[in-house]
């Protein structure tokens, strides 16, 4: 996985909000694991061996902090992301939130980016910043020091101890999602900011077309293990006691937008009361559905009406928070 996170949970916290510590969340969605491995087997992926002893997983809501999780969360290891590398989908050199990211990046400053990958992302930066990224990704590390790329296997938990206050600019790039102990993350992030310097965060948004789309395998476990709204994302921020200088949503992908019109022309039919949102969705109600949304017109004409009536499910895949650590912080 391109993280450099410690992936442990508090076992004694468990009925926990994972961001908040809260325990004030309603169940949204109880998902059969049977099932969400099958999802996952027609894309090629074998995750069974994630849920041993494990025949459901409960998705919940915050009622606090807004933060959409998973219990157990169940979360992937690095077998799993070295069979996510064998999918020429998975992994992009060129994203969005990259070319959106720098313009809060400028020279001379000094870079982490946490769960960097291979160090896609500093093509996009100035030349004479100070770069350095952490990964646990074995062969993603490799490329990185071929390329000449300061990359480093630690948790950024560990980092921070050792260099607090380094650095004008932590990123993080699609890895929040992923861990699950958000809080201790984060605030190792802050930890090894210096004062008036930026986080920046990119994650999938909740509040777009991904929070209706049904049997979407890699928005639940093993993969991802966080649904992160807009609000959960201010909340976080605040807890950090960041000044928030922007959320930015991501047009919807040109490889995106026929999924994008089909999770809203189903979504129609929830509208309307006659079918209701989940996880999972085997029904012979869904299936219908979906033969009758194989009508192009229809199709498209259902999903422009529920983008009209919610505009927020007409935002792209990603959202990225940026914000700052005050001038004066310790």
């Amino acid at each position: 996985m391109e993280h450099g996170v410690s992936a442990v949970l508090d076992t004694k916290s468990v009925s926990r909000c994972p961001a908040c510590g809260e325990n004030d969340s309603t169940e949204v969605d109880t998902v059969a694991t049977a099932d969400l491995a099958d999802l996952y087997r027609r894309r090629g992926l074998d995750v069974a061996a994630y849920f041993d002893a494990t025949p459901v997983i409960q998705r919940f809501r915050c009622e606090n902090c807004d933060l959409g999780y998973f219990l157990p969360p169940c979360p992937g290891d690095e077998h799993f992301y070295e069979q996510l590398q064998t999918q020429p989908w998975y992994y992009q050199d060129e994203k969005p939130e990259y070319a959106f990211a720098t313009q809060f990046i400028t020279s001379g400053d000094r870079v982490l980016e946490v769960g960097c990958g291979k160090g896609a992302f500093r093509a996009f930066l100035p030349a004479d910043i100070h770069y350095r990224g952490l990964e646990f990704n074995e062969e993603a590390v490799q490329k990185a020091t071929a390329a000449g790329l300061s990359v480093h296997r630690e948790y950024v938990e560990e980092h921070a101890r050792s260099h607090p206050g380094r650095y004008q600019v932590v990123c993080s790039f699609q890895v929040l999602e992923h861990v699950p102990a958000p809080d201790t993350f984060v605030r190792a992030c802050v930890e090894s900011l210096a004062p008036g310097g930026r986080l920046i965060i990119a994650v999938p948004a909740e509040d777009s077309f991904l929070a209706v789309a049904p049997n979407a395998p890699l928005n639940m476990p093993p993969h991802h293990v966080l649904r992160w709204s807009d609000q959960a994302l201010r909340n976080l921020a605040s807890r950090e006691g960041l000044h928030i200088e922007t959320l930015w949503h991501e047009p919807v992908a040109s490889f995106h937008q026929e999924w994008q019109t089909q999770a809203l022309a189903h979504h129609y039919f929830v509208m309307r009361g006659w079918h209701r949102n989940k996880l999972i969705d085997n029904s012979l109600q869904h299936r219908l559905i979906g033969r009758l949304l194989r009508r192009d017109r229809l199709r498209q004409k259902l999903a422009s009406r529920v983008a009209q009536r919610n505009p927020v499910l007409g935002h792209g895949h990603t959202v990225v928070l940026v914000a700052s650590k005050p001038a004066n912080a310790g």
